[in-house]
């Protein structure tokens, strides 16, 4: 990651390379969170899960980022637009719920279980890549 002041020239570069990539626009997105300008991390994990919505990693940032910032509407409205776009992709996301012990779970329970996976154990998830047992 590039140094803080050179972030928004980064990013503005990135976006004029590849305007409509989702990951670039959620990548932008974690630095308005970053950067405590919620508003607009709000709008840019909205368009970035809007573009890509079979993205889980997606998903899982912006439902943390909404139980962060957000009130019970907007954690409900994430949730369930999270459950309708059923999402299959994603390196974090694929490790969840490829799991063995995930199978029998919703996709709600796995949104869930990945906000607090990542935001606890940013290493359980190359143990869950791996097949290593989880941390305690």
């Amino acid at each position: 990651m590039v140094a803080r002041p050179q972030r928004k020239g980064k990013s503005h570069d990135a976006i004029k390379r590849s305007d409509h990539d989702p990951h670039v626009i959620a990548a932008v997105a974690n630095l308005f969170w970053q950067d405590r300008k919620v508003d607009k991390a709000r709008n840019w994990f909205n368009r970035a899960v809007t573009l890509a919505p079979d993205i889980g990693d997606f998903w899982t940032s912006y439902y943390r980022f909404e139980l962060q910032h957000g009130n019970a509407d907007t954690q409900r409205d994430v949730l369930r637009r999270c459950v309708a776009a059923e999402p299959k992709h994603g390196e974090r996301w694929q490790a969840i719920t490829k799991a063995v012990e995930n199978s029998h779970l919703s996709v709600e329970a796995l949104l869930k279980k990945a906000v607090v996976l990542n935001a606890r154990y940013p290493e359980a998830v190359g143990a869950l890549e791996r097949g290593d047992p989880m941390p305690n």
